[in-house]
This record gives C-alpha cells, sequence and structure tokens, in this order.
C-alpha cells in the first residue's frame, strides 16, 4: 500500500548516520485482508473519506525515519500502514517535530499520531491510546563519557527531547535521589529528536535515556555513541500506544479491532520480528481492552 507523506521538518539521518541493512518494513507491503468488523466500527466520515490521516516524526528510527530512498520506514510506519489496511483506508502520514503529535490528534485535525508514544498519564489526560510495544529503558552516552552505574543516576545531566515519556521518568528517578539525601538529576530540553541526538553525539549532558529498540538501533549507526550495558532499574514503564482524539469511542474501537486482527493473523508479530523487537509484542487481551 502506498502513502501520502508532508514533509514538516528534516530528519534526523543526517545525525544519525547510514541506515544501511536496517529494516525498512516490508511486511506491511504484503497483501492484506480488510478486517470487516474494524471497517464496520469506523466513524463514517472517516470511513466514506477513505483515509488514516497520521502525525508522526521521522526522527525516530526504528519506529518512524526516512530510508535510503528518502521513504517513510519503521515499527510504526509500517504498523500503520497495516492498521490503515486492515481498515480499508490509505495512510496520509504527516511529518512533523515530535511536541506537535499530540496537539495535532487531539485538536482533531488528525484521526490518530504514533512515534513510540508511552501511555503517561499526561497523554492519557490528553489523548486516548491503544497500546501495541512494550520495552525497557537504556543509557546512551557519548564516547568516551565516563560509564555511569545504572542504579544510581543522581547528579547526572541528561539531554531530553521536549514533550517525551523521559522527562517525567527522569523527574520521577531525580524525586527518589533528593529522597534519598542525593543530588537531582538536572535535564537539557531539546524540540526535536534530532537536535536531542546531535547534542548527545556531540557530548552535551552526560547521558540520554531512552526505549531499548532505540538504544540498539542508535548504537549501531551513529559511532560518536556508546549503549551502556543493561536496563536501567526504577524506571516507570508503560506501553507506547497509538493515540486518538479523546472520546472518540468509534474510532478507539476500530483501530483496536484492526490491530487485534493483525495479532490473530500474524501480521503484527511479522513487522516487530523484521525490526528484531519481538519480544516488545503487547497480548492480544491488552489491545481488546481499547475495543469496549
Amino acid at each position: 500500500m502506498t502513502c501520502r507523506i508532508r514533509r514538516r521538518s528534516l530528519g534526523a539521518l543526517v545525525v544519525l548516520g547510514m541506515l544501511a541493512n536496517w529494516p525498512v518494513g516490508l511486511a506491511a507491503a504484503q497483501q492484506v485482508k480488510v478486517a470487516e468488523a474494524a471497517r464496520a466500527a469506523l466513524p463514517a466520515k472517516v470511513r466514506d473519506d477513505g483515509v488514516l490521516r497520521v502525525a508522526t516524526s521521522l526522527q525516530w528510527a526504528p519506529f518512524a525515519y526516512r530510508s535510503e530512498k528518502d521513504e517513510a520506514v519503521g515499527i510504526d510506519i509500517s504498523l500503520l500502514k497495516l492498521i490503515a489496511a486492515k481498515l480499508g483506508l490509505k495512510p496520509e502520514l504527516d511529518d512533523m517535530k515530535f511536541p506537535g503529535i499530540i496537539p495535532g490528534v487531539s485538536s482533531g485535525r488528525y484521526q490518530v499520531g504514533a512515534n513510540q508514544l508511552s501511555m503517561s498519564p499526561e497523554r492519557l489526560n490528553a489523548v486516548d491510546m491503544v497500546p501495541y510495544f512494550d520495552t525497557s529503558s537504556v543509557l546512551l552516552i557519548a564516547k568516551g563519557k565516563p560509564v555511569p552505574d545504572l542504579a544510581n543516576l543522581c547528579g547526572m545531566n541528561f539531554v531530553v527531547t521536549q514533550g517525551s515519556v523521559q522527562v517525567r521518568q527522569l523527574n520521577q528517578l531525580s524525586e527518589a535521589c533528593v529522597a534519598k539525601g542525593g543530588k537531582a538529576i538536572t535535564q537539557q530540553l531539546y524540540p526535536s529528536s534530532a537536535e536531542t541526538l546531535l547534542a548527545l553525539s556531540n557530548g552535551r549532558g552526560d547521558a540520554f535515556l531512552t526505549a531499548a529498540p532505540q538504544g540498539v538501533y542508535i548504537s549501531r549507526v551513529n559511532p560518536k555513541v556508546e549503549l551502556v550495558k543493561g536496563d536501567v532499574p526504577n524506571v516507570e514503564r508503560s506501553p507506547a500506544g497509538i493515540a486518538l482524539e479523546k472520546g472518540n469511542a468509534a474510532l478507539r474501537k476500530a483501530i483496536a479491532l484492526a490491530l487485534a486482527s493483525a495479532i490473530e493473523d500474524g501480521s503484527y508479530k511479522a513487522i516487530l520480528e523484521e525490526f528484531g523487537v519481538a519480544n516488545a509484542a503487547v497480548p492480544l487481551q491488552l489491545v481488546m481492552k481499547s475495543a469496549e
């Protein structure tokens, strides 16, 4: 299935380096059968328009980025194409800076938003979400920086993308540090993932907290950074979800049923396996709660 892409910002691919030998989402390109129950659940206007308007940011490999052919690819892109096909819709992607995704969805301008958006309480106050991905957190540092103790991040300074779940996670870790008499964790905020990763590459701050798939990917393609071995303990964990306009029960049910259909026929698992993250799959029961 082809999809239209609107470009609002340059991706972070120049910052990260070569993308050769990384999956580009072939699984979602296979012939997909429409999930009739999911399509029937769609709001009539969406079904009649035939388009699924998607807000994303093509700066966040391996979830959403641009291939060497300048095509939108990644876990989220493949999954959204698959869900759109299950709904009998054509996906239309709008590439923007990360902080604009949730406001774009909550305003109704876009039907869905995806960019490995963790289902934090703040986001769930603004939008509804359908879970699709769950993973642990890891740490990246610039080459040559001292390797920190993952169990004691107190007093460190992190580079962070504005509006990301890492802001909340680091605040919670910092509060725990202060509560036990340690130094607070500080943050340098950047408006886009590209700028955050550039700051990391240039040695600004002490480290970057991120989900495991990004940590593995970035450390492979960017020779200026390295992955600290092991998961960061005591980090609040919540699944990533597809964002939808708050209170749009029909659309939420349709998206959930489309994803459930993909879980049942194996196409969801095929996408995750293609990117080497099959262990981050969410169970069918969790997805079906969003269809209620």
